[in-house]
Formats: structure tokens, C-alpha cells, sequence
């Protein structure tokens, strides 16, 4: 395969970072979970130190990555949900220390959660995010296996120069749960478990590869599972979602050490520098763990998390959390402590009768109101106001909106709703989409689901006006304006003055996310079914010009190449696009009739 060679006596170690999405510490064996198969992690902890007690900063995986990668909490570093806040440019990441400091580095990740535009590009000479590698009717088709993400990582591993930095991330715990063969077998109704199988076997193929590096396995963040309600992740601060695994292993690393103390993501970026002996950029939250590596006394600093998902994704109050040793407080409209130690499940709501947990309360809310909040860069006026009137730019839990404790029955609702969208019964969703947003009319999800359901049941103009009505509440959100102007495009056949209303939404949904694939796509369809063939092709090619790696749009580029005479374009265009999804069989078509040897351009 070609993997460049490890490093050899006083040379720094080339640096592995495996991040697991979606990951539940008591779902691999070595943290305990019994019936699971994780022998390749079980080995790297059983031969280093396993963090028994590590806290994401939230249950999304942009801010917990943001953290990880920076060192800060998520109201610092301002990337605080995964689709409407970016990383601002002037935090200092790990890459970019590494880097200085002379490391090769580059980063492979398996969602389009963490495409470039998210901002944790910075600092790595390569960043692949080539992850449209899926059936576009799959309810993710933005994201890649574990398999494909190592077979991008064996690609370019032979030109990266030693000493390097190598991130990859892996998204295979995600919803939808569907292990492949074994997996799917072994596992049979513990799909979750056996999509941790399958990301194992992967670690230990990509580990093969790189013997001698320092390597840190962390998830971002976990999954509920069903636990207090909650089907994924997201909504609650819970143990479930906010325990997540690290492990530590490598050169100059003990072997066999469990470390009980309470630690955070927010540690790994100081403590990889400590560990090289490169300067840590000043005023991060996160702490060297050396000193637990070797065994020294460690104070718990308590850990802070967050969650703006609540309020931005269904108008409910966002929720702020901290952990010092085994007390858990929640900031909510009706505020949550646990006592970890006798009540590890958080089924004990203690309320404030604890001084101590009053004191964490008052802490959680007088550091909300009074140090540097989200860098607002990415954020416009209307989002800064938004959030302020949620209570949440103050510190406050946003006493006017709904607990989540008591909105989380709605989600239920929202969920069979999108199934029976996804099982092509949309009429089965509409009414009780309809149900959710007259007790939730903020809840974004639900208006957009009630779009798509419209417009599978062939009511259009009933589609643009739940869209428009999305607009009025959320007008700087990339997806509301392409669910408005695909709505309004299917509206066009009956009404076609909505063409030019289309395509100006379309416009607008590009400029707030130059990187939405499926914008391009439904843009050039709507200018091809106006005979504006190269119109489409100009808009196909901007999504080459933001670096957007997408196989269907390969294809109709080659398309509209052959339809202007060019086959040499077009058969480029159409390698390209078996390049990025070797299973399109309608690609493959293309070439053999155009008498084209299918394969890589390169």
C-alpha cells in the first residue's frame, strides 16, 4: 500500500487522530459493553490509557469538534451548532500549531457536517472531504464509510513527508444504523453495535498502516438511544450524548492506565502539544493531561457543555450544563441536577436542594452573562437577535420557550412523519406535521418536512406557502431558501411566472452555502426545463469552482457536454463522476456507448 515509514529513534512521531462520531463510551468493550466486537480499540486501550470519565462540550458534531481541535468551549470558539454557525478564522487550531511547528497534515472526514466551509480546514495542507458517495434517496447520502474513508486516507498516505499530523473521522454510528455484511448479521436489532463493529475493523486496517504513531482515539459526542426520550443526539446534555471515549497510545505513553478523573475534549489539543513540546496558543479552556499520563494529582477544572440545537432547530429553550466531579447541573427552565455516583442513569432529578449545585447554577449563568460569548463572524443581525430574545446571548435559559423535557414528545411526531415522507406516503405526514407546528409553530424541522410532504403529495402551491412562512422566521438559512425554491420550481408548471422566483432563491440558498450540492443540481435542472442549456452548465460549473466533489453533478456536466458535441469533456466528466461513486451504473453506460475505458482520470 505503500505507507510512508514510521519515524525512527529522536525523531517526533508522526500524530494520529481518530475522531468516532456519534460514539457511546459504554458501547465498546474496553469501557465495559459486553456482547460488542472493538478488539482493535479494546488493544490500543489495553496498551495505553483509557480516560474512563471524558466530556464532550456538546451533542453536535461541529461544536464538539470545534473544541477538540481548538481547546476552547463552544461559546468561545462560536461554532456552536452544526449548520448555521461557523468556525470564525481567528481561533487557533491544532492543525495550524502543528503545522508551524513543521508536521505534514491531513485530515479525512466521512460527513459533510465537517465540510471545509465549517472552518476546521485551516492548518492541514490536504482536506478530504469527498463524502457524496451515496444513493441520493438514502436519508444521508452525504457521508462515506469507514471503508471508503480509508481507502482516501491509503491514497494520498504515501506523499505525506514525516513527521505528520493525520485526523480522520469516521461517521458510521450516525443514523441511519445500517452495518454492512457481517456486521448486519452478527448484530442483528443492534445495529448501532454493529456499526461500531464495522468502524473497529476499519481503525485496526488504518492503524496497520502507521505503526509507531502517537494516537488519540475520541468521539465527539454520543447517542440516547432512546434514553430520557430522546431517539439520536442533540437536544440533551445527558451522560448518554456527553460521555464520550478517549484513549491515548504510543510512543512515550504508559501502558494499562484507566484514569478516573473527570477530563474533557477541550484537553486534547493542549495535551498533543504538551506531549510534542510545542507551545499551546495562550487562553484555552482545555488542560494538559501529562500530569495524569504520569500519575500526578489532578484538580477538576468542571467541564462546561451546551446545546443551541433546541432553540434553533424547534424554538425551544437552549440548554447550558456543567460537570464537576460527579455533579451534573442543567440549566433549563426548570433546572436539572444528578449526582453521578448514585444516580449514573440521571433518572434523579435533585432540582437546587444541593448548596453546591445551586452555586454551580449561579456559576453556569454569571460566566454566560459576563465572559466572551460566541465570536458572532458567522452570525447575522437576525440570528445575534434570535438568540438574545431565546435568552441565551444573556446567559439565561429562555424562560419563554419550551422546556425540552416537554417538547421531546413532539420529536416523535416529527420522526414517523419523515418516514412515512422517506416511504413515499407524504399525505400520511401532513396532518400530523400540522398537529406539531399549531402547539410548536418555531420548530423549523417541522416546517420543512411539512414542505417536503406537500410536495410529494403533488400540492405545490400549498409546499411554497409552509416555505414562505419557514422564510418569515428563519430568512438567512441556506435550506429554507432551497426548500422554497424547489417548491416554487414545482409550483412552475402551473403557475410559470414561479421560474424567476425560483432561481433567485436558488441564488440566494448559494451565496449563503456556496458548497450545497443539491442546490447546483435542482438549478441546473430548473434552467435545463427551460431549454437554458448553457445557463445549466455555468451553474454546474461554479460547484467546480467551490470545490464541491459531487458524482451526480459530474454526470449531468457530462451530459450537457455531450449535448454541445464535446465527448472528450464529457467522457472527463463522466470518469469523474465513476471516480467519486463506482456503482452508478448509468455512468458506466455512458462510457461504454461513448467506447470509454471506465477509470480515473488521473
Amino acid at each position: 500500500m505503500g505507507a510512508p515509514p514510521a519515524q525512527g529513534e529522536g525523531h517526533p512521531p508522526n500524530v494520529v487522530l481518530i475522531t468516532l462520531d456519534t460514539t457511546r463510551a459504554d458501547h465498546l468493550g474496553c469501557y465495559g459493553a459486553e456482547g460488542v466486537k472493538t478488539p482493535n480499540l479494546d488493544t490500543l486501550a489495553r496498551n495505553g490509557v483509557r480516560f474512563e470519565r471524558a466530556q464532550s462540550p456538546a451533542p453536535l458534531t461541529v461544536p464538539a469538534h470545534a473544541s477538540l481541535m481548538s481547546g476552547l468551549v463552544p461559546r468561545r470558539h462560536g461554532a456552536r451548532d452544526n449548520a448555521l454557525h461557523l468556525l470564525p478564522s481567528d481561533v487557533p487550531l491544532l492543525a495550524e500549531s502543528l503545522s508551524r511547528a513543521g508536521y505534514d497534515t491531513a485530515a479525512f472526514v466521512s460527513s459533510v457536517v465537517l465540510d471545509r466551509r465549517v472552518g476546521l480546514a485551516r492548518g492541514f495542507r490536504i482536506y478530504d472531504d469527498r463524502v457524496r458517495v451515496g444513493r441520493r434517496e438514502a436519508f444521508n447520502y452525504e457521508e462515506r464509510a469507514a471503508s471508503q474513508t480509508n481507502a482516501a486516507v491509503f491514497e494520498h498516505l504515501p506523499k505525506l513527508k514525516p513527521p505528520f499530523f493525520l485526523w480522520v473521522h469516521y461517521f458510521d454510528p450516525h443514523l441511519p444504523y445500517v452495518p454492512p455484511p457481517p456486521y448486519d448479521a452478527q448484530f442483528r436489532g443492534r445495529p448501532y453495535d454493529g456499526e461500531i463493529a464495522f468502524m473497529d475493523a476499519a481503525i485496526g486496517r488504518l492503524l496497520g498502516e502507521l505503526p509507531g504513531s502517537l494516537v488519540v482515539i475520541a468521539g465527539d459526542h454520543g447517542e440516547s438511544l432512546g434514553e430520557h426520550g430522546e431517539a439520536s443526539h442533540g437536544v440533551f446534555l445527558y451522560q448518554s450524548t456527553q460521555r464520550v471515549p478517549l484513549i491515548v497510545n504510543g510512543p512515550g505513553i504508559p501502558v494499562g492506565r484507566v484514569v478516573g478523573e473527570r477530563v474533557g475534549l477541550v484537553d486534547v489539543m493542549p495535551t498533543l502539544l504538551d506531549l510534542l513540546k510545542i507551545e499551546t496558543p495562550k487562553e484555552v479552556d482545555g488542560k494538559s493531561l501529562v500530569p495524569l499520563l504520569r500519575n500526578k494529582k489532578w484538580k477538576d477544572p468542571g467541564y462546561e457543555m451546551e446545546t443551541l440545537f433546541p432553540a434553533l432547530a424547534y424554538d425551544w429553550a437552549p440548554l447550558r450544563g456543567l460537570v464537576r466531579g460527579d455533579l451534573v447541573t442543567i440549566d433549563a427552565p426548570r433546572p436539572e441536577v444528578y449526582d453521578l455516583s448514585t444516580d449514573p442513569a440521571q433518572e434523579k432529578n435533585l432540582g437546587t436542594v444541593r448548596p453546591r449545585a445551586r452555586r454551580m447554577l449561579e456559576s453556569l449563568r454569571r460566566e454566560g452573562a459576563t465572559k466572551t460569548e460566541a465570536k458572532q463572524d458567522s452570525l447575522s443581525a437576525e440570528r445575534r437577535m434570535r438568540l438574545a430574545s431565546l435568552g441565551y446571548a444573556s446567559g439565561a435559559s429562555g424562560d419563554a420557550s419550551l422546556d425540552p423535557k416537554d417538547g421531546i414528545v413532539l420529536l416523535g411526531v416529527l420522526e414517523k412523519s419523515r418516514e412515512a415522507i422517506q416511504r413515499r406516503r407524504p399525505q400520511d405526514a401532513i396532518e400530523p406535521l400540522r398537529g406539531v407546528l399549531e402547539e410548536n409553530p418555531g420548530n423549523l424541522q417541522a416546517r420543512l418536512a411539512l414542505v417536503s410532504a406537500l410536495l410529494g403529495a403533488g400540492q405545490p402551491a400549498a409546499a411554497v406557502s409552509a416555505a414562505r412562512d419557514a422564510l418569515t422566521r428563519h430568512a438567512d438559512d441556506d435550506l429554507v431558501h432551497f426548500n422554497l425554491a424547489n417548491a416554487l420550481a414545482a409550483e412552475s408548471a402551473h403557475r410559470p411566472e414561479a421560474l424567476g422566483e425560483a432561481g433567485e432563491h436558488y441564488e440566494t440558498t448559494l451565496r449563503l452555502n456556496p458548497r450545497r450540492a443539491d442546490a447546483y443540481l435542482n438549478f441546473a435542472s430548473l434552467l435545463v426545463s427551460t431549454n437554458r442549456h448553457e445557463a445549466a452548465r455555468s451553474v454546474l460549473e461554479r460547484a467546480g469552482d467551490a470545490g464541491v466533489a459531487d458524482p451526480d453533478i459530474s454526470a449531468e456536466r457530462g451530459v450537457l457536454e455531450l449535448m454541445r458535441g464535446r465527448k472528450e469533456a464529457a467522457i472527463a466528466h463522466f470518469k469523474e463522476a465513476l471516480r467519486l461513486n463506482p456503482f452508478a451504473a448509468d455512468v458506466t453506460e455512458a462510457l461504454r456507448r461513448l467506447k470509454a475505458t471506465p477509470g480515473d482520470t488521473h
